[in-house]
């Protein structure tokens, strides 16, 4: 009848009425509520993904090779076992190789082995585990030797950074398990872009580290730096990055890696 069809079509425009309010009102609060905060990682989490980043998750098996400060490198690492090289010529022009590996550091001259002091083996070790500890960051911060800790975010330059604090137990930290180190990853890539360190040896000091040149080689990302730093007792690492940007920090000197082979 016409009085049911004109009841009906009005209780059917009203069902439309409030089926646009409803909508209207969701996609008001959808464009008015807050969006969720960006979950904290945990510090596993930033040096997983710094790792990843840089395409050093899957590098226990690998051999690498480059040049610094005109002397060669190579890295093997298979499993648990690593043999780290070095290989220049002395001041007499004679051909020295350092064979650090499990079993401890050898040196051969003219393909000799030479006999070592106590001392001069550990320190011949620590060149030579320094320069493959800086090549390979991040690889390496999840050694059972590291304690690591998760900082506030910094910026630098307009960038975020998770920022990590790196300190090592003295069992399997090396002689300068005292160092005390700070990691800037950044937020958004997870790579390694700064890092700093302070030092006890040589009346000690502090560094800070700028990446630079960054380039893959067969997946992994390779980088120099521009280190900065300052001698003696002013070490105050906490305000470092702030020093940074501020220009309080000279430049020493220029870490550069070149001829780079990665297989």
């Amino acid at each position: 009848m016409p009085g049911e069809r004109k009841d009906r079509k009005k209780v059917d425009n009203l069902i439309r009425l409030y089926s646009l309010i409803a909508g209207l009102s969701l996609v008001l609060f959808s464009t008015c509520a807050p969006s969720p905060e960006k979950a904290e990682p945990s510090v596993t989490e930033v040096l997983d993904h710094a790792i990843r980043a840089h395409g050093m998750e899957a590098i226990d098996s690998i051999q690498l090779a480059f040049t610094f400060r005109e002397r060669d490198y190579t890295i093997e690492l298979e499993g648990g076992k690593y043999l780290y090289t070095r290989s220049f010529t002395d001041s007499l022009g004679q051909p020295v190789r350092d064979e650090l590996s499990n079993a401890g550091l050898v040196r051969y001259r003219h393909d000799s082995l030479q006999p070592l002091t106590a001392k001069d083996s550990a320190a011949y070790a620590g060149s030579v585990n320094s320069v493959r500890y800086f090549f390979l960051l991040p690889y390496g911060l999840r050694d059972p030797a590291v304690i690591a800790e998760l900082l506030d975010t910094v910026d630098i330059r307009g960038r975020a950074y998770n920022q990590v604090r790196v300190t090592f137990e003295e069992a399997g930290g090396g002689e300068d398990f005292e160092d005390v180190y700070h990691y800037f990853f950044n937020d958004d890539t997870g790579e390694l872009d700064y890092l700093a360190y302070t030092f006890e040896a040589e009346d000690g000091g502090i560094r800070f580290r700028e990446a630079i040149n960054k380039r893959r080689v067969n997946g992994i990302l390779v980088q120099d730096y521009i280190n900065y730093g300052l001698d003696g007792d002013d070490r105050d690492i906490a305000s470092i990055a702030r020093r940074f940007e501020a220009g309080e920090l000279p430049e020493l000197s220029r870490i550069e890696n070149t001829a780079v082979r990665v297989q």
